[in-house]
């Protein structure tokens, strides 16, 4: 089964109407939605979820989706990115977990902030269109 890793502003895109096609995805099934857990942080960084309603409907979003852990296999890749500097400057750790979940599980990566992720090798790019 084809993967996809979600980049958190894919989240937030799809809450507020933004990106569409992750709802058809969704339906589909046939298509592996996954999102680091790093992303899960981010997203839960959010101030509405300090309400009771808002853990509640997070915890249900959050479901939707298969969840991968920062893995040792994960963390070399990593590893060699940040020896190698073979990424762009200004991109935070958060995002080469990202990038680094999606080169280990060869899935395409889904984000709206292309700028932190340009030119990582083997890092491959979902176009919804």
């Amino acid at each position: 089964m084809n993967s996809i890793v979600l980049d958190t502003n894919i989240l937030i895109d799809h809450i507020h109407g933004f990106a569409p096609w992750l709802k058809s995805f969704l339906k589909a099934g046939n298509v592996q939605l996954v999102i680091p857990t790093i992303v899960v942080a981010e997203y839960l960084n959010a101030t509405q979820v300090e309400t009771k309603l808002g853990q509640k409907r997070s915890k249900e979003y959050l479901s939707w989706f298969v969840k991968q852990d920062l893995t040792e296999d994960i963390a070399k890749i990593l590893g060699t990115l940040l020896r190698r500097k073979t990424y762009p400057q200004g991109a935070g750790l958060a995002d080469l977990i990202i990038a680094s979940t999606a080169i280990f599980l060869n899935a395409k990566l889904a984000t709206n902030n292309m700028t932190d992720f340009k030119n990582i090798p083997n890092l491959k790019f979902f176009d919804p269109k």
